[in-house]
C-alpha cells in the first residue's frame, strides 16, 4: 500500500512538472514574439515612432499580455541591447590571455563593438545616445549606463590580467586603461550615429588610429628591456 502511495505521488510530482515546464516554455516563447517584433519595428520605424500596441499586434498577443512582460518600450529595448551585447562580455580562456597582447585585445574588442553597431540603424542608435539628454527616459538611460559599467568591469579584468603578464607598464591602471579605451569607443560610435558619411569601417579606423596612441604609453617598450 505505501509502495502504491509512493508511486502515486512520484506520477504526480512528473506531471505537474512536465506542466510547469510547458508553461515555462510558453512564457519565453511569448517573451521571444515580443521581441522579435520589436526589433522589427525598431529598425523599420525607429524607437520613438514606435507603439506598445504596434509591438503587441505585430507579435499577436494582447496589450495586456505585452504589459505583463514588459512594462515599457524602455525595457524591451534593454532587452535587446543586452542580448546583442553579450558578445561583449564573453570572458577570454587563460590560454588566449596567454597569446594576447594590448593590440589585439583593442582589434578584437573594437571589431566586437561595431558588429554589435551593425545590427542597428543610424537613426536607431541616434535615438538611444539622444535619450541621455531627454527628460522621462531613466528606465532606458539606467539600463544602458548598467550594461556600459558591465562591458567595463570585463575590460578592466582582462587588462588586469594582461598587466599582471607584463604586457602593460606597472605604473598603468586597468580601470583608467578600460576608461580611456571604451571612451574612445564610445565617441567615435557618436559620431557614426549623426554622420551619414561616416562608415563602420572608418570608424573602426579611427578608434585604431586613438587606441594606437594609447598603446604607446602604456605597453613597455621591449627594445628598452621593459
Amino acid at each position: 500500500m505505501r509502495y502504491k502511495y509512493e508511486r502515486i505521488l512520484k506520477i504526480e510530482f512528473i506531471h505537474e512538472r512536465r506542466k510547469m515546464n510547458l508553461r515555462e516554455k510558453k512564457k519565453r516563447n511569448t517573451q521571444d514574439a515580443i521581441v522579435l517584433s520589436a526589433r522589427k519595428l525598431f529598425v523599420e520605424k525607429g524607437y520613438s515612432s514606435t507603439t506598445m500596441g504596434e509591438i503587441a499586434d505585430n507579435a499577436e498577443v494582447a496589450v495586456g499580455t505585452l504589459y505583463n512582460y514588459f512594462k515599457s518600450k524602455s525595457e524591451i529595448v534593454l532587452t535587446i541591447v543586452s542580448q546583442d551585447s553579450s558578445g561583449l562580455l564573453q570572458p577570454y580562456t587563460p590560454e588566449e590571455l596567454d597569446s594576447l597582447e594590448v593590440e589585439e585585445l583593442i582589434w578584437k574588442f573594437t571589431s566586437k563593438l561595431l558588429n554589435f553597431l551593425a545590427a542597428y540603424p543610424r537613426k536607431l542608435l541616434n535615438e538611444m545616445i539622444g535619450a541621455f539628454w531627454e527628460s522621462g527616459q531613466e528606465t532606458l538611460v539606467d539600463g544602458l549606463a548598467s550594461i556600459d559599467l558591465l562591458i567595463l568591469e570585463k575590460l578592466t579584468e582582462t587588462i588586469a590580467v594582461l598587466k599582471e603578464k607584463d604586457k602593460i607598464k606597472s605604473e598603468a591602471e586597468p580601470q583608467t586603461v578600460a576608461l580611456a579605451l571604451y571612451g574612445m569607443s564610445t565617441t567615435a560610435i557618436m559620431f557614426y550615429s549623426v554622420s551619414p558619411d561616416v562608415t563602420l569601417e572608418k570608424t573602426q579606423e579611427t578608434i585604431s588610429a586613438m587606441a594606437g596612441h594609447l598603446c604607446r604609453g602604456i605597453v613597455p617598450d621591449k627594445r628598452e628591456g621593459k
